[in-house]
């Protein structure tokens, strides 16, 4: 199977990135780049309120380093960790 998982996971300096994965296509794609965690967890939570029925995405969240500081386990879905 290809890794289609393209998406730079590093926010630009000073900024949060939110990423989806669909889990079922292998895909991914940003939501977009946030002037904090929180505003970014905010995003992610909204988004998934809306989207209850969506349970092949995964919501990941990342620092400027590119490290993940948040995914769907945080909030009761996706894989726990």
């Amino acid at each position: 199977m290809v890794n289609r998982l393209l998406t730079e996971k590093k926010a630009p300096k000073g900024k949060t990135r939110v990423i989806v994965i669909d889990t079922f296509e292998q895909l991914d794609y940003l939501v977009g780049d946030y002037d904090s965690p929180e505003e970014a967890f905010s995003a992610v939570d909204e988004s998934k309120n809306a989207r209850p029925g969506f349970i092949n995405d995964l919501y990941c969240v990342y620092d400027d380093q590119g490290r993940l500081i948040r995914d769907d386990s945080a909030v009761g879905q996706g894989p726990s960790s």
